[in-house]
């Protein structure tokens, strides 16, 4: 059976839902998952500098399951942290959340708006959009401004203010596509697509841990992996 691994670049909180409901988002692929965190980092990432400061760590748990024999990793983060030296460590596939749910719904809307937590982490999606050539496929980044700790336990908050971002950004742009900028937020999909159909909103919401989890398991399937020149491998061991 294919193996793949779940790596959140942060350190483990002392609630650890997280990993209970990152699984339950698997069960309907034919796979072995596994979700740890990092034993040295921050505690969130919000900047550039909490990024770098997950990566030796990151890299060191990527590097760990490549030789536990596992098939591919998924990083699940929303910053897509240390993409691409995970992806130059190891010769197995690893995910990012953000770069492959972009890239997947360019096939189903013509444009889309990420939704996330604080404005604090607005610039990392206008850069993954740059940098993958396709900026113009983003409509907006908005944020519903709400405390972390209040996806987990503010359920009806959080939906509401969801909601009400939609409802604003879809009757001024259009837009029909909205990517959740935190995956946390996708323990609150049912609940948010319930509202938004009980009110005639007919647009698409893309989770992006379930998406890369897709991503990843059909990889593996397919038998791809990353280029040894598009990723050359360092020569320096960590």
């Amino acid at each position: 059976m294919i193996r793949i691994a779940i790596i959140s670049p942060i350190l483990a909180p002392e609630d650890d839902y997280r990993s209970k409901y990152r699984l339950r988002d698997c069960t309907g692929i034919p796979a072995e998952f596994e979700f740890s965190y990092i034993k040295k980092g921050p505690r969130f990432i919000l900047n550039a500098y909490d990024d770098a400061l997950a990566a030796p760590a990151l890299l060191r748990k990527v590097l760990e399951y490549e030789k536990r024999g596992f098939d591919a990793v998924v990083i699940n983060c929303s910053a897509d942290t240390a993409l691409r030296a995970c992806r130059e460590a190891v010769r197995i596939p690893v995910i990012g959340p953000t770069e492959s749910t972009m890239l997947y719904a360019m096939q189903l809307v013509e444009q889309f708006c990420v939704l996330t937590f604080t404005k604090k982490i607005n610039n990392r999606f206008h850069r993954i959009a740059r940098e993958l050539g396709i900026e113009e496929r983003l409509c907006e980044v908005s944020s519903v401004e709400i405390d972390f700790s209040e996806i987990s336990n503010g359920e009806e908050r959080v939906v509401n203010a969801l909601y009400r971002e939609i409802q604003e950004l879809y009757e001024r742009t259009g837009c029909d596509g909205y990517i959740l900028g935190c995956t946390d937020f996708e323990d609150l999909a049912p609940q948010l697509n319930e509202k938004l159909r009980k009110n005639g909103m007919d647009v698409v919401i893309f989770k992006p841990f379930e998406i890369s989890a897709y991503q990843a398991y059909m990889t593996v399937a397919m038998g791809l992996r990353q280029g040894t020149d598009s990723y050359p491998r360092s020569q320096i061991q960590i």
